[in-house]
């Protein structure tokens, strides 16, 4: 017997949902009497649920004792946002990455002391291996990892030089048999997103051959934080910057 779905359902957790909703763009600050009725609850549950929502940053009051939504939600419009520009925009551009150079190629985040390989292409004829998707590695190890910290703003003569050569090469660092080359990736105001990589087995002359690939690879991933910007008007100035600093 199945279950009915009408009973996986949290009151609370929807009544909250009903006040975020009642927030448009003609009415975004409205007093506490205006949302209850709006929500179509009682004052005293709508006060207990606005101070619930508040305190996780949803809402926020204002002098006049007015309610608009918070700071939070626009952490999950831009983390909602960039879901869909991952796979809209990053995917495509490590494929054409890949068929460019005829190499594997990644996409990495960082994940607290570590980076997590979010999108992998596998270029049909590459000898190098197989990597998986969601496969979590050292951040200060390896090219892409490097770049991530490098573009952060971490210090030291290594990062120094990253940023002046705006890439960096590792041969058997973070993987005995792999090699690889990274660039950061930026997007809104400038925050470094991740990391595109190039890989290849760790042979001899492939630090070589992988600096060869980096015009296409810092191309690739100009065009790519442009996409992600979300600021087409600034995206420009801001990549012209980003080739003499590296990071703001």
């Amino acid at each position: 017997m199945s279950e009915n779905p009408e009973t996986e359902v949290v009151t609370a957790a929807v009544r909250a949902l009903d006040i975020l909703d009642v927030f448009t763009m003609e009415y975004p600050h409205l007093g506490l009497s205006e949302i209850a009725r709006r929500a179509g609850l009682a004052k005293s549950t709508t006060q207990r649920l606005l101070k619930t929502l508040e305190s996780r940053g949803y809402v926020v009051q204002n002098d006049s004792a007015q309610w608009r939504l918070g700071p939070a939600t626009a952490s999950l419009g831009g983390r909602y946002q960039i879901a869909f520009d991952i796979r809209e925009n990053v995917e495509p551009a490590l494929r054409k990455l890949s068929d460019t150079v005829g190499e594997d190629t990644s996409f990495f985040v960082r994940d607290g002391d570590r980076r997590i390989r979010l999108i992998k292409i596998q270029y049909p004829n590459a000898r190098h291996s197989r990597a998986r998707v969601g496969e979590s590695m050292p951040l200060d190890r390896g090219a892409a990892g490097r770049v991530i910290l490098a573009a952060m703003g971490q210090q030291g003569m290594l990062y120094d030089e990253i940023r002046a050569r705006g890439y960096h090469v590792t041969v058997g660092e973070a993987k005995v048999a792999s090699a690889s080359i990274g660039v950061p990736v930026f997007g809104s105001r400038w925050k470094v997103i991740g990391a595109l990589c190039i890989g290849a087995p760790a042979e001899d002359g492939v630090a070589t051959r992988l600096t060869g690939f980096a015009p296409q690879l810092r191309r690739a991933a100009e065009a790519l934080s442009a996409a992600l910007s979300y600021d087409n008007d600034g995206a420009s100035q801001r990549l012209i910057q980003a080739r003499a600093t590296w990071h703001p």
